[in-house]
């Protein structure tokens, strides 16, 4: 199984989108890229910043790339991984590594 590490990293706040926002934007100086008031895309280069408001989970989230998302996750689950949130391709899914870690698992094809 190959894994390649996206230049995305989510931010999830529970009710503080807008101050997350705003700390990002005003004290770290990130150029927010985004016209949707439900999401911040912020320039942190080199990573790519979001800060989305979500009721289930709070902290970062960073991002793996895969060839095949149900491969990806018959792997990871066979590896010590817990799955927190599936939504399928194109969309939300969280898995925790053993050591407490958050990933987005996003299906990208070669």
């Amino acid at each position: 199984m190959k894994f390649k590490m996206s230049p995305n990293v989510a931010v999830r706040t529970q009710r503080q989108f807008e101050k997350a926002v705003e700390f990002y934007s005003n004290v770290l100086g990130f150029k927010n890229r985004s016209t949707d008031p439900d999401l911040a895309d912020f320039d942190a280069n080199p990573i790519n910043l979001f800060v989305l408001e979500d009721d289930e989970f709070r902290g970062p989230v960073m991002e793996l790339f895969v060839e095949d998302l149900d491969k990806a996750r018959e792997y990871l689950e066979a590896n010590g991984c817990k799955i927190l949130r599936w939504r399928g391709r194109g969309q939300d899914c969280y898995v925790e590594d053993p050591f407490g870690v958050r990933f987005n698992v996003w299906e990208q094809k070669d």
